[in-house]
């Protein structure tokens, strides 16, 4: 949900509340309008500007029926090096394979380090786990575009995210949460999650050489890389539901394991196997596992970047990470 609204003059509201500051801002009119009129794409004045989210990194903006058809657009301000990546994602990768996106307006360079990335705000139903048919949907879509990104150089180019990325992940995460044990007073409850953790970690790394094994088994293609369901959503269409992920932040070069956690095993291998005759469902089911165990990792890492000074809530996402990675860790068959 929107958390700021800005309004100015002639919009549609009865209210001018909770008004968007922002530095640089001419005339009273917001930088996200700015830079979209500057776009020079097919457009419509925006009736309203909320913020989606706001991070260090990046600020993303809701501008309502400012694109085609009515309907609305993201405005991602965001820095420089976020918006190249993502910006190869949709101009190079996504147009050239057989898959669902958000319509991609265009690209506009910002100001100190910060660019523009103007999308398609993609509304429907939120993607969920839990849910077989919408299990089923993300596996057959992400067959679609593992098999066919595998064969684009530009996909090939993007940045490695394979077992040796989630090795750096892995210790990256276990040395900054052993520097916050010994910095931060912690209550005993919250330090014996972060030293299960810590001991998930130096078993995995003891493991690696198995882990990295079986990724040698896997094709390498364009992983999205933070494939949850804040980041997809299903919309009702002509021929059936479509499935429009977004946010590509994490994507890169790998085998797609990450991206298959969790998602219908039967509905990837019936996708993939006309391209990857070699997959079995046993491969896609080892694929899923080590899926875990990096997804996982990432959760770790992210976490251990915001122990302090947020350690009650990270403790409490630890604990639940740490119980997922022990069903993972249970699922594989490790060699003695």
């Amino acid at each position: 949900m929107p958390i700021e609204t800005f309004l100015w003059p002639g919009a549609n509201s009865v209210a001018n509340q909770g008004m968007v500051e922002f530095v640089g801002a001419e005339s009273g009119e917001h930088p996200a309008l700015q830079a979209w009129r500057r776009l020079g794409a097919e457009r419509f004045e925006p009736e309203r500007i909320s913020v989606l989210s706001k991070r260090f990194k990046s600020t993303v903006y809701l501008l309502e029926n400012a694109g085609s058809g009515g309907s609305s657009v993201v405005a991602k301000y965001c820095r420089r090096a976020m918006a190249a990546h993502e910006r190869v994602i949709y101009d190079q990768i996504l147009r050239e394979v057989p898959v669902s996106y958000p319509r991609y307006y265009g690209f506009l360079e910002g100001e100190s380090e910060y660019d523009w990335l103007f999308l398609e705000y993609a509304e429907g139903e939120q993607y969920s786990r839990s849910r077989e048919d919408h299990s089923i949907l993300a596996a057959r879509w992400l067959g679609l575009l593992h098999t066919s990104a595998a064969l684009l150089p530009a996909a090939a180019r993007l940045p490695d995210c394979g077992p040796a990325y989630h090795l750096m992940l892995l210790r990256g995460a276990r040395d900054k949460l052993w520097r916050n044990m010994a910095q931060l007073n912690l209550p005993a409850t919250e330090l014996a999650v972060i030293e299960a953790v810590t001991h998930q970690c130096d078993f995995l790394e003891s493991r690696w050489e198995q882990v990295h094994g079986w990724c040698e088994r896997m094709p390498l293609t364009l992983v999205h890389g933070d494939f949850k369901p804040k980041n997809a959503v299903i919309r009702s269409g002509a021929a059936g539901p479509v499935f429009l992920p977004f946010d590509w932040e994490a994507s890169g070069w790998g085998v797609p394991a990450q991206d298959l956690a969790y998602v219908s095993a039967d509905g990837y291998h019936a996708t993939v196997q006309h391209r990857w005759p070699d997959m079995s469902l046993q491969d896609v089911q080892k694929m899923k596992i080590v899926g875990r165990i990096f997804r996982g990792l990432a959760e770790f890492s992210w976490e251990s970047e915001k122990l302090e000074p947020n350690w009650p809530v990270s403790t409490l996402n630890l604990q639940i990470y740490r119980a997922r990675m022990t069903d993972a860790i249970a699922m594989a068959n490790w060699e003695e």
